[in-house]
């Protein structure tokens, strides 16, 4: 358990948002939850914590775009004047996108990826930063797929954009590993979400990341427990490796 230490969850409405925000309640976190859909946000926050009968005290919402660096600011701090410290960051949103070759994307395609990925990425780590380090420490998980690695068909402009995130986490942890900061990025395979379980036939969803495993890896790589694991792209590929 984890009784005490505070995350900014951004993304809190992702697809894999409600199993997060369900696993770092039961691991004891304070939680500050962000979205960018404030109605989403509270329906979603409402449930999970009334579900694991967690008192209100223990969850903060803020309404907010990640990649607005003034909205990153925003979470940040009112994490920090609710719960009076910010030990976890981070953000399960990402960029949409639609599976494509290469010949086929524009500039604007790229720029949807870098901005929606690493931007986002970027602003919410910056915004954290400097509350950490005038704390002692903290730890910042960014999240990518494993197109950052490996892409496959289609998947040429996502993949350079999480690599980016990968590339930006690794550097991070080396400025600041000195400082108490812990960086790692969680390079996850398939995940078994609904829309997963839509489109994948049978043995693909079987080999697939499920919910709980993704949220029990996003809690521990937050927790004091991972503090020996740092500047690393962290790969989450349940039954699909080979």
């Amino acid at each position: 358990m984890d009784d005490g230490r505070t995350v900014v969850l951004g993304g809190a409405t992702a697809r894999t948002g409600e199993a997060v925000l369900r696993a770092f309640l039961g691991a004891g976190y304070r939680v500050l939850a962000t979205s960018r859909r404030p109605d989403a946000l509270r329906e979603t926050v409402d449930r999970v914590a009334g579900e694991a009968g967690v008192p209100a005290s223990r969850v903060a919402l803020a309404a907010a775009d990640l990649i607005d660096p003034a909205g990153a600011e925003r979470v940040v701090a009112a994490c920090r004047e609710r719960f009076g410290r910010v030990d976890a960051a981070t953000t399960l949103t990402s960029a949409g996108f639609r599976s494509r070759p290469a010949a086929e994307s524009s500039l604007d395609d790229l720029r949807r990826q870098i901005e929606g990925n690493l931007y986002l990425t970027y602003n919410l780590c910056r915004a954290a930063l400097p509350v950490m380090l005038a704390q002692g420490g903290g730890h910042l998980l960014t999240i990518a797929g494993g197109s950052a690695l490996d892409p496959g068909y289609g998947r040429a402009l996502f993949g350079a954009s999480k690599a980016a995130v990968v590339t930006l986490t690794k550097g991070i942890a080396r400025d600041h590993k000195g400082q108490g900061i812990v960086a790692n990025c969680l390079v996850a395979g398939t995940i078994a979400t609904a829309e997963a379980r839509q489109r994948l036939p049978p043995d693909d969803l079987r080999a697939a990341v499920t919910l709980d495993e993704f949220a029990g890896a996003v809690v521990f790589l937050c927790s004091a427990q991972s503090s020996g694991i740092n500047g690393t792209a962290v790969e989450l590929n349940a039954r699909e490796v080979d």
